[in-house]
């Protein structure tokens, strides 16, 4: 990438971060227009996606564990944008850092945990969302 293109997404990550922050309360009145998961109305199962817009409106509140608690995919994501973010700024500092493991087979092994997560969260209802 770019040098000026780094240093532009350095600049306005934050600006895009803060403005989402800031119209949270709009962005969250168009969850009813979503509706509610049909798997979910007709298995009773809960979907990987289901719980989304909760641990989002939870993120937003800053409430991790209800975010962890609803899907805990969206916090694992925000936590990982947030290290790429670091690397990139770590880069246009002169320094070549990852945060991030690089290698397949993590990555392979965190696909894994989130599978098993989700058929779990379907058996252990502390792990369901609420």
């Amino acid at each position: 990438m770019n040098k000026s293109y780094k240093k532009a997404t350095a600049v306005l990550t934050p600006v895009a971060v803060i403005l989402i922050y800031i119209f949270s309360d709009r962005i969250m009145s168009l969850a009813p227009y979503l509706g509610g998961c049909i798997f979910h109305s007709l298995t009773g199962i809960w979907c990987p996606g289901c719980g989304n817009t909760r641990s989002i409106s939870a993120m937003f509140e800053f409430d991790f564990m209800l975010a962890l608690r609803n899907n805990a995919l969206i916090p694992f994501l925000s936590l990982c944008l947030l290290c790429f973010y670091l690397e990139l700024i770590a880069d246009i500092s002169g320094r070549k850092i990852k945060i991030l493991p690089r290698k397949i087979w993590i990555w392979c092994i965190v696909i894994v945990i989130f599978a098993v997560y989700y058929v779990m969260r379907n058996f252990i209802p502390a792990i369901a969302p609420v």
